[in-house]
């Protein structure tokens, strides 16, 4: 396949002066029939999803749920929304731990959808087994690729692999990852973005081993299944070695968050720059403050570039102790990385999709290892202040995950948690492989060729 460095339908088109130097795409998007039809016209063509992976577990009920009673989130809700100062409602109730992080302003709060009876698949404590079915959907004994092979596979003919960013990334410590033929690439932080070419450099396979490759490019055979047992790194799959040709592109100033750069433009046609980027997500001008608002911030520079799935991953949410102390300022950053999102995605239009933006062809959501609780009577807490994690207990299996984008319009709270972190009044229930499902669904996949018998739960959505 030829590259060229034309750029695609105009979208990276030399802006007028800025801070900064501005750069073009530098390959053109190929379009590929998708089976199912999709929310936004086009979107198949366009669209693509990011992940928060939180390791450890995150108590998601406190980190996000401003329904629940103080057992199930000692932190409590906010009343109001901010900056204003007549109280308003907020559309979505939040936990106070959000507060001030921009999610508990109207116009973005709109925007969420929380899933807040979302069932860990097997009620587990273990983190491994817990951090397996949050990324594929299965069981780590299934052997199952992880849900940005799925899109890496899916949307292959964009040529740029998908990318996991961080070294806490629970994907590529799946055995089904590592040796699948849609692996996505890892980097260990957003200011080594040049990893990504490093991280995809080949070396030489058989002309019979390249011709397979390429044929399962458009095919579903390796949805599931390792087509060949990869001594990684000894055998790098077909088409990462065709995107390391775009990969060796991406050392442009607007990758490098701590430049001025500015890339595409907003809808109001003022340039997309890094600087107000950074304010956005609390980063500073050294790419210091904010490790997982510099990750979200490159995953909208990713997303501008055509970038079907990113993970950002941050751990340390292991929290049995001191959680009183330690979780309000990791969820603050949580919430500042997804409220940035949605305000500029939702501000950059979605250069295939006519009329859509690129919140409106991006889903964003979360996924940890499982939820937590407490087992101290009246506090919210355990003994130590923290949050303890049991097998079988509705306090470690129940977690509040949202849902954000793809069409999606807002306003959403699917299910209710009681006090003691069980569903109630007789709440409807969802299952892991119903979210990851619903994330494909809203990209116009097929979500059913990856898990049978998971309904996609998007029109409760809508």
């Amino acid at each position: 396949m030829s590259k060229n460095n034309v750029s695609r339908r105009g979208f990276l088109k030399t802006v007028g002066a800025g801070t900064g130097a501005v750069i073009t795409a530098p390959y053109v998007w190929r379009q590929r029939a998708v089976s199912a039809a999709p929310l936004v016209d086009n979107i198949s063509l366009t669209g693509g999803a990011i992940f928060f992976v939180l390791n450890g577990g995150a108590r998601t009920q406190a980190v996000f749920n401003g329904t629940v009673g103080t057992g199930t989130n000692p932190f409590g809700s906010p009343v109001t929304a901010s900056p204003d100062a007549v109280p308003v409602s907020l559309t979505v109730p939040l936990s106070s731990v959000m507060r001030g992080t921009r999610l508990d302003e109207v116009a973005i709060n709109s925007k969420l959808n929380f899933i807040s009876t979302a069932q860990h698949a097997n009620r587990t404590g273990s983190h491994g087994t817990g951090r397996a079915i949050a990324c594929t959907g299965y069981q780590p004994q299934e052997d199952k690729p992880g849900i940005l092979t799925l899109l890496n596979q899916a949307f292959a003919f964009r040529d740029i692999p998908c990318i996991n960013i961080g070294n806490d990334t629970p994907t590529t410590n799946i055995g089904s990852e590592i040796s699948s033929t849609f692996a996505p690439i890892k980097i260990s932080s957003a200011l080594n973005v040049n990893d990504i070419t490093s991280a995809i450099e080949s070396v030489q396979v058989s002309d019979a081993e390249a011709l397979r490759l390429n044929n399962l490019r458009y095919g579903m055979s390796d949805q599931f299944l390792r087509a060949t047992s990869y001594s990684e790194p000894a055998n790098v799959p077909f088409f990462q070695r065709i995107a390391a040709d775009v990969a060796a592109q991406l050392d442009a100033d607007a990758l490098d968050i701590r430049t001025n750069a500015s890339m595409g433009n907003y809808l109001d046609s003022t340039p997309v720059g890094n600087a107000a980027l950074r304010a956005s997500f609390g980063v500073q001008a050294n790419g210091g403050g904010s490790s997982l608002g510099a990750s979200a911030m490159l995953a909208v520079r990713l997303r501008q570039l055509g970038c079907a799935g990113v993970t950002v991953s941050t751990g340390n949410w292991d929290m049995h102790s001191n959680e009183m102390d330690n979780l309000p300022g990791r969820a603050f950053e949580v919430g500042q990385s997804i409220a940035g999102l949605v305000d500029h995605l939702s501000r950059i239009p979605d250069p295939v999709a006519t009329g859509a933006s690129l919140l409106d062809t991006t889903v964003i959501t979360v996924l940890t290892d499982f939820n937590r609780g407490n087992w101290s009577v009246g506090t919210g807490f355990n003994s130590n202040n923290g949050s303890d994690h049991r097998g079988n207990e509705d306090k470690t299996s129940f977690q509040c995950i949202p849902m954000i984008g793809g069409g999606l319009p807002g306003g959403k709270i699917l299910g209710e948690i009681g006090a003691d972190g069980s569903p109630s009044n007789a709440s409807p229930i969802y299952t892991t492989q119903q979210v990851l499902a619903t994330v494909l669904d809203l990209l116009g996949l097929p979500s059913a060729a990856y898990f049978p018998g998971a309904t996609p739960i998007t029109q409760d959505l809508i």
